[in-house]
């Protein structure tokens, strides 16, 4: 079985990725872990990705597809593509060398999403991470372990999320349509529930 799972910052689209391959068996691709362990593998293919990160310039879809290729070629059991293929350009190319069986698409509010992220925060000084919903510091602001004073990356702040959001629907509805045309089933899945919930709506469309 070949799926791929999108969705947006703060959807749990990972932590259901692999949870799904666990259930299924299949491999679990991210497109960040494995560009990640192929440069660090050295390969001939890790030492070209690694020249184009270091000179500041963006991988091209087609060498992120060779990792693609080369991740559900050596998988030839099943693969789960999580929060790939991005574009519509991106589908293409997997089109044309992997049959994909489901799309499953998890949707959350954009405000949910933007709530979620905004409420991350670290210390400033030993880094260590805090939520004011879900893992709250003692003391409002101060960091538990060191009492330095907790900060928000600029990325989560709201209106960086807005605008990363905004990108993911401008990039993704067309993918979602793509698919839809040439007949791939397409499962959208409520991604406000509880994590449990949503893994098992999400297998009860795969069977």
């Amino acid at each position: 079985m070949n799926i791929i799972i999108i969705g947006p910052q703060a959807s749990g689209k990972g932590t259901q990725a692999a949870k799904l391959a666990a259930h299924y068996g299949i491999f679990h691709f991210s497109t960040g872990d494995a560009l990640r362990a192929e440069v660090k593998s050295g390969s001939e293919l890790g030492r070209e990705l690694s020249e184009v990160m270091n000179a500041g310039k963006l991988v091209s879809d087609e060498l992120i597809f060779d990792i693609v290729k080369k991740a559900y070629r050596e998988h030839p059991g099943g693969i789960l593509l999580d929060g790939y293929p991005r574009t519509v350009a991106q589908a293409e190319l997997v089109r044309a060398d992997l049959a994909v069986d489901a799309v499953v698409e998890i949707v959350i509010e954009d405000e949910t999403a933007v709530a979620r992220i905004s409420s991350r925060f670290m210390c400033s000084e030993c880094g260590a991470g805090y939520n004011t919903v879900s893992l709250p510091p003692k003391t409002p602001g101060i960091c538990d372990k060191d009492g330095a004073k907790l900060i928000q990356r600029d990325d989560d702040r709201p209106e960086a999320v807005r605008k990363r959001l905004a990108l993911y629907h401008e990039q993704t509805a067309p993918v979602i349509g793509f698919y839809g045309k040439i007949g791939v089933a397409v499962h959208r899945i409520d991604g406000e529930q509880a994590i449990e919930e949503v893994f098992q709506d999400i297998v009860g469309t795969l069977g």
